[in-house]
């Protein structure tokens, strides 16, 4: 009878505290961002239960009294959460958010290329220079930060690298090339920014994957569209506005779509109506376009495939003639377009062998009209890269790549025959008019092998000996490329590299045609040298100074230059238009320092260069590219409720320019032809510049607002960039850059 009332007494205890108890399923998000958070301990008190989130953020527990309680939870860079709550049903499920200590952290980490097999390439993270002062939250403009790269004049969107010519600077995107990687005043990007993984920049001693450049290359890589939900964003500020969706289709894909639209030109109007050295009434205007599809085909199989589309439209009216050329007035337009279609397939064969192969196809088109006069050219092409990454042992791996272009140009043209010397031009009403319509086909084949070898298993040494073949159909040779670049460990966070390597680039397609240019063109060639010291301050804690530093050292030779003299041709004596009679150097020393002390944080980069160049009939001159010092000092602090401060500082030496010291009457055209002093022996005022942004975000448990302000120039410093003479070359008139430039932004992202 005992043993019957003990049963029957936890009977009805079960029931009564099953009638009491209940169950929870969670999840733990990233607030605002809705990231699942893994590996964080819940608590509930005062019961003093805890579970552990799960990779996806998702938690449970399991017989929870009825009545109220408190959510405790705490986890490293994030606010404690505690929370008041109540049971009251049996089974709930709970949506918890926490909030990071800061949405707006200035990270500037320089990070070496993934496979570590190229000792120059510095590659940026996106997220890195996402507030950085003067990028405008643009990751590929944080590249004209970096040591080595010189700044262009005026509102020029090239990327000028190590002294070398900015036709000397190839683009890619995922890889392939392209023809542009900024809008028109290097402004903006051609690639939606929040679609971009990271930004590569070689420099001097560049690795074999990459040729038809004798100066450097921007690489662009864009990121995986993401899987776990749907996410999106909108933005706007004073100069453009644009938006992007992503998310899963399905299991195993998914895609990634934005655009951007912009209004520039109607800013532009506004500063040229109190800067009469804007003589614009029309300005410039761009839109762009990035889309991706990802799908996994197979365990081992992953396609990806990327458009990219960019229109850049500049057109303005002048409404009164250009002083030294009274010829141009009117109407004046210029049109830069591109698209590409890049699929790529990647095959993973095992742990130790990977295979890539992708294809670009696309089209550019250029279009310049001068009044009556113009300039097309329409240009498609169809590049090809495959890699296959093989890992023999723990000591040596090897790429065995291929990098083809093939393409087909189309140019029509009515301009006067155009002479620059000098970097001065004559005035086109003095040149004879030419017209021509020509379509050629260039192909250019290259194939390369990378290795990575360690000299041992504690050996301090490792070696990169690699080797490039091209052949240009432009020029119609073969050119074998061997680089080698070298890396010594001196202790673990200290090292030293050096890298040394041939070059070559094909003509550009005027150059080598028949009919403008000089078929006879051999591919202009550079020599790179370059050292340098990586030291790592921090040893190991994420506080701390990153330091590097070292020389570098280019030759050049068969500089393409244009001619004015007469060559035979088939019996004729005929215009040569271009030769390869160019030669020089560049060499320098760069330091990059990084120091981050939360919440303060410093970034220095610095360049001592000299670049020089030779024709016949020109004694040594500095190149047009020379800038004695680059300084870019930047500074941060973090404040509290996701407030952020940032400034720019840039001190650069003022571009050399060939100086006019008189005018000659050309009766025949009845213009005055300039009369040059020495090539490039003069050099405008340094220029410099004050840069400040203010970043605030408000967060939100499902979304963020962002809203920053960035003044560009703060002090309105009127940097001269170029020198303008009236029609006479009696007097000259220094142009000035832009004024103090207020940008104020505001997006929403979820």
């Amino acid at each position: 009878m005992k043993r019957l009332l003990s049963l029957l007494t936890l009977f009805f205890l079960s029931l009564s505290q099953s009638s009491f108890a209940a169950s929870i399923d969670g999840v733990l998000l990233e607030r605002g961002t809705k990231t699942p958070l893994s590996d964080v301990n819940v608590y509930i008190l005062p019961h003093q239960l805890k579970a552990t989130t799960d990779e996806n953020g998702k938690f449970h527990f399991d017989s929870l009294p009825e009545g109220p309680f408190q959510w405790s939870i705490g986890a490293a860079d994030y606010e404690k959460l505690e929370r008041d709550d109540e049971i009251q049903n049996q089974n709930i499920t709970r949506t918890l958010y926490l909030e990071k200590s800061s949405y707006l952290t200035f990270e500037t980490t320089i990070v070496g290329k993934r496979d570590k097999q190229d000792v120059t390439n510095r590659s940026l993270e996106a997220k890195e220079f996402a507030q950085m002062p003067g990028s405008g939250g643009d990751p590929i403009k944080a590249v004209q930060n970096l040591p080595g790269v010189n700044r262009a004049t005026g509102l020029s969107s090239q990327v000028i690298i190590q002294g070398s010519a900015p036709q000397d600077t190839r683009y890619t995107i995922d890889g392939h090339e392209v023809p542009i990687i900024f809008h028109f005043g290097g402004l903006s990007s051609v690639v939606l920014p929040e679609a971009i993984e990271h930004v590569d920049y070689l420099s001097a001693g560049f690795g074999p994957e990459y040729s038809r450049a004798i100066g450097g290359l921007v690489g662009v890589w864009t990121r995986d569209p993401k899987t776990d939900r749907l996410h999106g964003f909108g933005s706007v500020d004073i100069f453009n506005m644009g938006g992007m969706i992503e998310g899963p289709i399905g299991k195993e894909s998914s895609f990634l779509i934005g655009a951007r639209q912009s209004y520039i030109g109607a800013v532009f109007k506004q500063i040229a109506k109190k800067e009469k050295s804007f003589n614009l009434t029309v300005a410039p205007d761009f839109k762009d376009l990035t889309g991706e599809f990802q799908t996994r085909l197979s365990p081992h199989d992953t396609f990806k495939l990327v458009t990219v589309g960019s229109e850049d439209q500049l057109g303005f009216v002048l409404s009164e003639p250009v002083g030294s050329d009274p010829s141009i007035r009117g109407n004046f337009s210029d049109e830069t377009d591109f698209f590409r279609i890049i699929p790529e397939w990647t095959h993973v064969h095992s742990d130790n062998a990977t295979t890539r192969v992708s294809l670009g196809l696309g089209r550019d088109f250029v279009k310049v009209d001068v009044g009556d006069d113009f300039f097309n050219l329409k240009t498609y092409s169809l590049t090809s890269r495959a890699e296959h990454e093989r890992k023999w042992d723990s000591l040596w791996t090897s790429t065995f790549g291929i990098d083809n272009r093939l393409t087909w140009a189309n140019v029509d043209l009515k301009l006067p025959v155009f002479y620059n010397a000098g970097g001065v031009p004559n005035p086109l009403s003095s040149g004879a008019l030419r017209e021509l319509s020509v379509s050629s086909t260039y192909e250019d084949v290259g194939a390369y092998i990378k290795n990575q070898i360690k000299m041992g298993e504690d050996s301090r040494w490792t070696l990169l000996p690699n080797l490039r073949m091209d052949y240009f159909s432009e020029t119609r040779q073969v050119l074998p490329a061997p680089r080698l670049a070298a890396r010594y460990a001196l202790n673990e966070y200290t090292s030293l590299k050096g890298a040394t390597g041939i070059y070559y680039q094909p003509p550009t397609e005027q150059q080598a045609n028949d009919q403008a240019g000089n078929p006879n063109l051999v591919a202009p060639k550079a020599y790179h040298f370059m050292v340098g010291l990586e030291k790592d301050f921090r040893e190991g804690s994420s506080r701390g100074l990153v330091w590097t530093t070292g020389p570098f050292y280019r030759i050049y030779d068969h500089l393409v230059e244009a001619s004015t003299q007469l060559v035979s041709k088939n019996g004729t004596l005929v215009p040569e238009n271009f030769n390869n009679s160019g030669v020089g150097t560049s060499y320098g020393y760069e330091s990059l320092i990084k120091a981050d002390f939360a919440p303060y944080s410093l970034y220095m980069s610095y360049t001592l260069s000299r670049s020089t160049r030779n024709q016949p009939g020109q004694p040594d001159y500095v190149s047009q590219y020379d800038q004695t010092h680059n300084l870019n000092l930047m500074a941060a602090v973090d404040l509290s409720e996701n407030w952020r401060i940032a400034s720019r500082f840039r001190y650069v030496t003022g571009s050399p320019y060939t100086p006019v010291v008189g005018g000659i009457f050309d009766a025949d055209n009845d213009t005055y032809i300039p009369v040059r002093g020495p090539y490039f022996s003069n050099r405008l005022e340094a220029f410099y510049q004050l840069d400040v942004r203010i970043d605030k975000k408000w967060i939100y448990n499902t979304w963020i607002l962002s809203l920053y302000l960035d003044i560009q120039n703060l002090t309105n410093h009127k940097n001269v960039e170029s020198v303008g003479y009236s029609y006479d070359y009696k007097v000259s008139q220094n142009t000035t850059g832009l004024p103090v430039l207020p940008t104020f932004g505001v997006k929403g992202e979820f």
